[in-house]
């Protein structure tokens, strides 16, 4: 008669709906946890993402979005010594001294797949300070710009300050380039010039250089040369000026000074590895500043783990293909003896160590199995 009560019926209605709004929940879980994993290597390996996703045959994990099956060790392996070096490791900040318009903040030693908190403080020469904070920078993100493209920069603008009178006969003269680089300027009485500035090594695109010891009456010959980061560079042709032809007023704007403010702010990167890069960044402030303070705080790591070498190419394969399993198979983690020659298409380690993925890709391909090749046999390394 128990069955007919409807106090009892509606219990059991509730314990079954409270079991199936739990499995909802925990299967979302599962559910975003795979969602949040692959995001997160998208950040970094989009192109290669794509490109493998378009595999005749893919490997189930790549294809499910489920990279920490492989890329991420368990939690045993997080405790390594090297992993914790790793986390241990704080960047190194290069910054120039100053006060300038144009400023160069070096990053090195970034762990490549992580993100970083970037605090700068900048004060001019009254005392006023500007903070700039810049939020959730990932150096592999970062775009390139470091490449050497063996073209020089861009010189443009050059132009001559009215002439100084005291103590010395001197003069500035400004240039523009449409990349960050030095600043030097060589001058004298004929085009065969004779006299150089010491170079300016900040790297700038607003150029600025006093040459002072001037002759009154005199016609200068000079020309300006800038350099970029990878030695490409840049000579203006021969331009002229003469101190007691040169009048008018400074080129600087009269009237009140501008706000202290920064107005541009670039990053690119210089060197990129596979464990750390270094980043560039170049800001531009309204007047001029110098630099007080840098802070690179690192908040979050995109890839926690060193899934390198016999950790990723064997190691991983075997928790889900053990050799007891997948029964005979060729050996792996040793390297090959003469007479035997692995073909330099099919990767190994170094010291020509032999892994599960010499050959076959680890996230897909045209043929079954993932095999690298259709010809791929016990003689393509075998030939004797």
């Amino acid at each position: 008669m128990d069955r007919f009560n409807p106090k009892s019926n509606m219990v059991r209605c509730l314990i079954v709906l409270s079991l199936a709004i739990a499995g909802v929940f925990f299967a979302f879980s599962v559910w975003s946890k795979t969602q949040k994993a692959e995001n997160e290597c998208l950040t970094c390996h989009l192109d290669l993402h794509r490109k493998e996703g378009s595999s005749s045959y893919k490997h189930a994990p790549f294809e499910n979005g489920e990279c920490n099956t492989c890329h991420l060790k368990h939690k045993d392996a997080v405790r390594g010594k090297r992993t914790r070096k790793r986390q241990r490791m704080e960047p190194i900040i290069l910054t120039n001294s100053g006060y300038l318009t144009e400023h160069d903040i070096f990053l090195k030693r970034l762990i490549t797949g992580s993100s970083y908190n970037i605090n700068l403080v900048f004060k001019d020469v009254p005392g006023n300070k500007v903070k700039t904070r810049l939020r959730g920078v990932i150096p592999a993100r970062v775009r390139n710009r470091a490449r050497n493209d063996k073209k020089p920069p861009v010189i443009s603008g050059i132009r001559v300050v009215p002439i100084e009178k005291a103590p010395f006969l001197s003069t500035t003269i400004m240039w523009d380039s449409d990349e960050p680089s030095t600043s030097c300027i060589e001058y004298g009485l004929s085009d065969q010039y004779g006299r150089h500035s010491p170079e300016d090594i900040a790297m700038v695109k607003h150029h600025r250089v006093n040459i002072c010891k001037l002759t009154h009456g005199k016609d200068y010959h000079f020309r300006v040369i800038s350099r970029d980061m990878f030695g490409n560079q840049a000579v203006s042709e021969d331009c002229l000026f003469n101190p007691a032809k040169i009048t008018g007023s400074d080129v600087t704007e009269k009237g009140e000074p501008p706000k202290l403010a920064v107005n541009n702010v670039e990053i690119f990167m210089r060197r990129k590895r596979a464990k750390s890069s270094e980043i560039s960044l170049y800001l531009e402030t309204s007047r001029i500043a110098n630099v007080t303070f840098v802070e690179c705080k690192k908040v979050k790591d995109r890839c926690t783990d060193l899934s390198v070498g016999k950790e990723l190419t064997i190691d991983a394969c075997r928790r889900c293909h053990p050799t007891d399993a997948i029964g005979l198979t060729h050996p792996v983690g040793v390297a090959a003896k003469p007479p035997t020659i692995v073909p330099d298409y099919l990767p190994t380690l170094s010291g020509g160590i032999m892994t599960c993925v010499t050959c076959h890709f680890a996230h897909g391909g045209e043929l079954q199995y993932f095999a690298r090749s259709d010809t791929i046999s016990c003689k393509t390394c075998h030939r004797e």
